[in-house]
């Protein structure tokens, strides 16, 4: 399990859930780096060279691409433990930017290709992470072109409760506007539904970066459909 958790903000009682790794274990990891970022730099561009895979050590990472208006589209986020950039072949499809001050293991592809064909281990979480990627984004379909607004909201809180594996102080690590680009939804809209969701207990909100839910029963019934938020 990932966790989509801000380092910083462990004293609002929330915990960092990682992930085995073994190829951060492997003697192939020899050939990694480290590269620090600050909170808003970006790792790489889309279109750029793909030379490398990239592993979350610490910190929130987000992957998205500008529209030709200028607008974005949040594709994923990588918390601790998670690969990415792992699918594209010449050159990056995606923009990646650290939301959170983090840490990045960067991966020679060519090392991380021959580890993972040398390694039955290796192999299967390769699978295993792609496979979880491809059920991202089947769900992301279903969401964008089915889900109403307050369903992608529910969603999204359902989520983050999920991978930081707590209904109690849940972290917003990102900001109300990556949300809205992940969710293909207006700032004001995401604002809105999380206020009517306060309004009807469905979620708790101690502070703008946390929230919690009261009965996840309620919020699961909101994503399937069960609640209307006009």
């Amino acid at each position: 399990m990932t966790a989509l958790v801000n380092p910083d903000a462990m004293q609002s009682g929330a915990a960092p859930i990682t992930i085995h790794n073994s190829f951060g274990k492997h003697d192939a990891a020899s050939n990694a780096n480290i590269r620090r970022l600050k909170a808003g730099e970006t790792l790489y561009v889309e279109g750029d060279s793909a030379p490398y895979c990239f592993q979350v050590v610490d910190g929130v990472m987000k992957e998205y691409n500008t529209l030709e208006d200028g607008r974005r589209q949040v594709a994923d986020f990588y918390g601790s433990g998670e690969l990415f950039g792992i699918s594209e072949l010449n050159e990056h499809l995606h923009t990646a930017e650290a939301i959170t001050e983090c840490a990045i293991r960067c991966y020679p592809r060519d090392a991380y290709l021959k580890a993972i064909a040398g390694s039955p281990e290796l192999s299967e979480q390769f699978l295993d992470t792609l496979m979880t990627r491809l059920h991202r984004a089947r769900e992301r379909i279903v969401m964008l072109g089915r889900m109403s607004a307050v369903q992608r909201v529910a969603t999204f809180l359902q989520r983050l409760s999920d991978e930081q594996d707590t209904i109690d102080n849940v972290q917003f690590v990102m900001s109300r506007q990556d949300i809205a680009d992940h969710l293909g939804l207006t700032i004001e809209t995401v604002c809105r539904v999380l206020t009517e969701f306060k309004k009807k207990h469905i979620i708790e909100m101690p502070s703008a970066r946390l929230f919690s839910v009261p009965n996840i029963d309620i919020l699961d019934d909101t994503v399937h459909g069960g609640d209307r938020v006009h």
